[in-house]
């Protein structure tokens, strides 16, 4: 394919029968016109093509942020003080979910299916667990899941004593399905955070209280 060519400008001849010299006031006048447009049209091509790659480069940055995100699930865990409940919440990738879980959502009719976020909300909550001191699990009620733009949630209860009890954590959700998933767990406590990070050779984490 031939590109476009910039545009070659050629000196017309006057159209009055006499010969105006090379160098003649009038000529020089045309000359400078011509070389402003000519000016003007080239900074003109150049600005459109700046703006439609940088427009170009703006559209593509979310897909390359999507092709480059973190599998991950993070999970927060938070006493209430008003119904003096344990607050634990899941939150991941709508995306990751359907990917994984493709077959099943299918045959369910989508993760936007009530049924579908239950069965699937069963699933994953059983691979989140904690311990107490005296390695008894700590009974951890489901409460339910939504689908919220792109995150799904999955949402569990116990009461606010067990807050400090909890000495052990397990959080192998979705990954069982990738193994080089990375989730996230924040434990809210009057003392301050705790933060833990699994990874492929985590397993269980245990946490110390400073009261310990």
């Amino acid at each position: 394919m031939m590109k476009n060519r910039l545009p070659i400008f050629r000196w017309k001849k006057p159209s009055s029968k006499q010969t105006v010299p090379l160098l003649s006031p009038l000529n020089i006048s045309n000359w400078k016109s011509r070389l402003l447009i000519y000016t003007a049209s080239l900074i003109a091509s150049l600005l459109k093509r700046t703006f439609l790659v940088s427009l170009c480069s703006l559209l593509f940055i979310p897909f390359n942020a999507q092709a480059h995100r973190e599998k991950t699930v993070l999970t927060t865990i938070t006493c209430n003080p008003r119904t003096e409940l344990l607050e634990i919440v899941h939150r991941t990738f709508a995306h990751d979910v359907e990917h994984t879980l493709g077959n099943h959502l299918q045959a369910q009719g989508g993760l936007d299916n009530l049924e579908a976020q239950a069965r699937i909300s069963v699933e994953l909550s059983n691979s989140f667990m904690l311990w107490d001191s005296k390695g008894k699990k700590i009974p951890l009620t489901l409460i339910g899941a939504e689908l919220e733009a792109e995150y799904f949630f999955i949402y569990q209860e116990a009461p606010c004593s067990t807050l400090s009890e909890i000495t052990s954590v397990r959080h192998e959700m979705l990954r069982n399905y990738w193994p080089d998933m990375t989730n996230y767990v924040n434990i809210y406590t009057p003392d301050g955070t705790m933060s833990l990070t699994f990874t492929e050779t985590s397993g269980i984490q245990r946490i110390r209280h400073d009261t310990d």
